[in-house]
């Protein structure tokens, strides 16, 4: 079964894994370059790749095979921050609506994202978990990791487009619930709130990162907050405290400190390109991390909507709050690696991590995904010369195709 529009196919969850030769592609991210080769996907997983023609029983055992046209074959996105898309907000979504959210994120290459709450009543945000948790295995498109909460537990001095009144620190009573529910991958929390500090221990036990952001911490907090097991920071540049040559602040740690990964928002609107080439010049390829921080804006025509009792205008470019503080963006992932090619001048080849495996890295599943490597998930995405997409497949099927 497919949904057809616009020149495209999107395949909903009825379609089944099925092994897939592709051929004569460009494949990046693989443990060497190899500008004309095939790979092989098995079971959802990859099964094996290399230069040049497949071998004969490959060739003939596969049950599709797509001839990529010298396109480049990579692994699928993984948007770490994401508030909705195409009308949704995330926080309040329907099963059926984040359906939508899953479909149109594999419309741009996503294989897989973290629903990001932000804000919100104790009420708003268990329920958001709920509905998330229910769709969680059975994804019409993209697939959902987990959940990342951006707050409430940040600083109301930083709130930027959040709402201060829902602001609060970590209560156990309040967080221990989000954290049984098995399905938090990332919190983002201000480390200079007193109340908030005991959360590290508690999201190391399970597995779950702690970044920091909505901040106004000092470079020595964030110091002691990497000490506590800090390891990454919530759309860099923003909502933070800047740099200063006394006091570097949230911005100066998150350079300056070699542990922590750094997202950004590569909008071109929420930090200036020379910010972003500044941001790569202090940290390794490996330690910056494409997200969205996309919002119910995204793929909509220009319009006005309300984020919690706000009027929020948004264009083809950016969204904003009446006194124009940016309320997340309209970006997508593939005009994130678009621009971050643009933008550093750097080729596919030396960026491509910045939109796939960083991320899985950041929330510990970089060895089942996100790199073009025999055993791993069969996340792909086909994308032609100007770096468009033209296939996207998760777990070896096929979510979205260009029509021919």
């Amino acid at each position: 079964m497919t949904r057809t529009g616009c020149g495209y196919r999107i395949y909903l969850n009825s379609m089944k894994n099925t092994s897939i030769l592709y051929t004569n592609a460009k494949l990046i991210g693989a443990d060497r370059r190899i500008e004309n080769g095939w790979l092989l996907s098995v079971g959802g997983l990859i099964n094996g790749y290399g230069e040049g023609l497949p071998p004969d029983p490959i060739s003939t055992g596969a049950e599709r095979k797509i001839d990529c046209q010298r396109q480049s074959l990579m692994p699928g996105f993984i948007d770490l921050h994401t508030h909705g898309a195409v009308g949704v907000d995330l926080v309040g979504a329907t099963r059926e609506q984040i359906q939508e959210v899953s479909r149109f994120f594999a419309s741009r290459g996503v294989s897989a994202f973290l629903a990001t709450t932000w804000a919100a009543s104790p009420g708003e945000i268990l329920a958001t978990l709920e509905s998330v948790r229910a769709v969680m295995g059975s994804e019409d498109g993209a697939e959902i990791l987990g959940v990342h909460l951006e707050g409430p537990f940040i600083n109301p001095i930083k709130a930027g487009a959040q709402s201060p009144r829902e602001i609060r620190a970590a209560r156990p009573e309040e967080v221990l619930p989000y954290l049984d529910s098995g399905i938090v991958r990332m919190v983002t929390l201000a480390p200079e709130i007193e109340e908030n500090r005991w959360l590290f221990a508690e999201c190391e036990k399970r597995g779950v990162t702690v970044a920091v952001g909505h901040s106004d911490a000092t470079y020595e907090q964030m110091q002691a907050a990497a000490g506590l097991g800090l390891s990454h920071v919530t759309h860099c540049y923003n909502a933070m405290r800047g740099f200063n040559h006394r006091e570097p602040g949230v911005l100066g740690a998150a350079l300056d400190l070699r542990g922590l990964s750094c997202e950004i928002i590569l909008d071109k609107v929420h930090a200036h390109p020379a910010a972003v080439r500044l941001l790569l010049a202090a940290k390794s390829r490996d330690k910056v991390v494409l997200v969205t921080d996309s919002i119910s804006g995204t793929g909509m025509p220009p319009g006005v909507f309300h984020l919690e009792g706000k009027k929020v205008t948004y264009t083809d470019e950016d969204a904003r709050l009446a006194d124009g503080t940016l309320a997340g963006s309209v970006l997508t992932m593939d005009r994130a690696l678009r621009n971050l090619v643009e933008v550093s001048g750097e080729p596919l080849e030396q960026v491509w991590m910045c939109a796939s495996r960083n991320a899985a890295g950041v929330i510990g599943l970089d060895a089942s995904m996100g790199q073009l490597k025999v055993g791993t998930r069969a996340d792909l995405v086909l994308l032609n010369p100007d770096l468009e997409v033209t296939l996207t497949t998760i777990r070896g099927r096929i979510v979205f195709e260009h029509a021919q």
